[in-house]
């Protein structure tokens, strides 16, 4: 009986242990470096060209288990472009985009166990962008300015992978470096705009999470 009660003890103050050492939720800041491009989906526009692209923002991760949670926050992005379409008025066109976006992501966060304080962790989200500033220039051969109609569409899906490592450096706060693929589906202009267009970004995220 005595051994029972003991094993019982043991298991519980086990338990308990382990629930202290478990944080369920984190909170942190990110910046986003990266690379931006255009897939072009009209057969219309070519010469599609790489472009800097940044973003900043604030994660919360809430983990329902000590490896496995649900990841969300708010982002900020910088998006760039430059592409080529041909005009029948003016002829080959050059058009260089700057967008910015609000973008609130939402998905699954997983994570290992912590090996000499780094663990590799991997993300799965769902983000949803709002457009909150456009600029757009386009050239024609002469590098002559010219003012050509444009019409975006308001939101942004994407689909969006991360997979870096988390290193702690105090016993609640980690640094954390990412590889994130951005995946647009869904076309910036509006439906009835005669170009369909993906806005794709490859970015290193850098954060502090605690």
């Amino acid at each position: 009986m005595k051994k029972s009660l003991l094993t019982i003890v043991f298991v519980i103050a086990m338990t308990i242990s382990a629930s202290a050492q478990f944080k369920p939720f984190q909170l942190g800041l990110k910046i986003e470096p990266g690379i931006g491009w255009s897939k072009l989906n009209s057969d219309h526009l070519y010469d599609g060209m790489s472009k800097m692209d940044f973003g900043w923002g604030f994660v919360g991760n809430l983990y329902l288990v000590e490896n496995y949670g649900i990841s969300t926050g708010f982002n900020v992005r910088f998006m760039n472009s430059q592409y080529k379409f041909d005009n029948t008025i003016h002829g080959e066109i050059t058009r260089i985009i700057k967008n910015q976006y609000f973008e609130i992501p939402i998905g699954l966060t997983m994570r290992t166990e912590q090996m000499s304080g780094i663990r590799i962790m991997g993300n799965v989200s769902y983000g949803l962008g709002f457009l909150w500033n456009s600029k757009v220039r386009d050239y024609d051969v002469e590098g002559v300015e010219l003012q050509m109609p444009t019409d975006y569409n308001k939101y942004r899906h994407s689909l969006i992978v991360k997979i870096g490592a988390e290193y702690e450096i105090f016993d609640s706060s980690c640094l954390t470096a990412a590889l994130v693929f951005n995946n647009n589906v869904s076309n910036i202009y509006a439906k009835e705009y005669q170009q369909n267009i993906l806005l794709n970004c490859l970015s290193f995220e850098i954060g502090f999470m605690f």
